[in-house]
């Protein structure tokens, strides 16, 4: 009977650490995430200056980027690779793409702008909930492509964000794995010269 009583003992301690095993394999703590988000942003200010010429002319050297003054809305598409680690931070490097356009009457004789987003990633989800909120960061560089002569201009690219995921994938949830959810976002963007505020809509999966 004790032969018996110390194998059930051998039998159970061995499915525990086989099932514990198997647990930690299902909830790693880095693991690959791509984010892909859209929006709209919009223009309400400038904080820096056009270096403005002898003949009345700015500057399209500058090497702080181009004054959007008169481009009132923006639209904006990102993509994001990166890795979240122990499911609660992320850290990643995305490319954006903005179209930035004159909307009112008086700015209709001025040319669509075309910005290239390059940046580096962060964000930091503290709870672990179906609606969980999230705050983050970006930090990187934008590249004005106008074919007008304030073209081919680089500035720093600066956000701040917070916003709110819904984990809709509750199996992945149940397991700890709080990676697919949709989420919006708003915060302010720095570029060319020009304060955006966006508000934007993504997919984490």
């Amino acid at each position: 009977m004790k032969n018996i009583k110390i194998g059930l003992l051998i039998v159970m301690l061995f499915a525990a650490t086989t099932a514990s095993a198997q647990f930690k394999q299902e909830k790693p703590n880095v693991e690959y995430m791509l984010k892909i988000e859209a929006g709209y942003l919009h223009n309400v200010g400038n904080y820096g200056q056009q270096r403005v010429l002898s003949d009345g002319s700015t500057n399209p050297t500058t090497p702080n980027g181009y004054y959007l003054r008169d481009h009132e809305e923006a639209f904006g598409l990102n993509i994001v690779n990166g890795i979240n680690i122990s499911q609660d931070f992320f850290l990643g490097g995305g490319v954006g793409y903005s179209y930035c356009l004159p909307l009112y009457q008086g700015n209709r004789g001025v040319e669509p702008s075309h910005m290239a987003q390059v940046f580096v990633d962060m964000d930091y989800r503290p709870i672990n909930a179906t609606w969980a909120p999230m705050v983050g960061a970006r930090l990187g560089g934008s590249y004005l492509i106008n074919n007008n002569n304030y073209g081919n201009t680089m500035s720093p690219y600066i956000e701040l964000y917070g916003g709110l995921n819904w984990f809709y994938d509750h199996a992945y949830q149940e397991m700890d794995r709080n990676y697919h959810s949709f989420f919006i976002e708003a915060g302010v963007v720095l570029q060319q010269q020009t304060v955006f505020i966006p508000v934007r809509v993504g997919w984490r999966l």
